[in-house]
């Protein structure tokens, strides 16, 4: 009975390991797929997380050479200032900064912008 036992003990745990093995190559995939980028074109805000929400859900933006147009459904459009290098870009007016970070999930280009000096984090698709 015992040497039953351990032969379904055994290949319990070699199935266990087998499973964390792919589940790692999975994360793996997913962490490489983030790269440095650029934050130029049109994005769409669909995640934001902290403090000073001040923006919306669903709000464009449109990132060209050092000024954003930023614009929430059925609202007026407002432009700003912003510098970008090496994956972090400052609002010129405000003084905030963010650490930008891109990545992919399901084929759908990320951008994400953490905040400095506050808790914020915001997440933009690829328009």
């Amino acid at each position: 009975m015992t040497n039953k036992y351990y032969k379904t003990f055994k290949s319990l745990l070699i199935l266990v390991i087998i499973s964390i093995s792919v589940i790692g190559a999975e994360c793996e995939k997913l962490l490489d797929s983030i790269t440095p980028g650029d934050v130029s074109g049109s994005w769409v805000l669909v995640k934001m997380e902290g403090n000073l929400q001040d923006i919306c859900l669903g709000e464009t933006a449109n990132f060209q050479s050092g000024t954003v147009t930023l614009q929430c459904p059925n609202s007026t459009a407002i432009t700003r200032s912003y510098t970008y290098t090496s994956n972090v870009l400052t609002y010129t007016n405000s003084g905030l900064i963010y650490d930008v970070s891109f990545g992919s999930v399901n084929g759908i280009e990320k951008m994400i912008f953490r905040a400095r000096g506050i808790e914020r984090v915001l997440t933009y698709n690829r328009n």
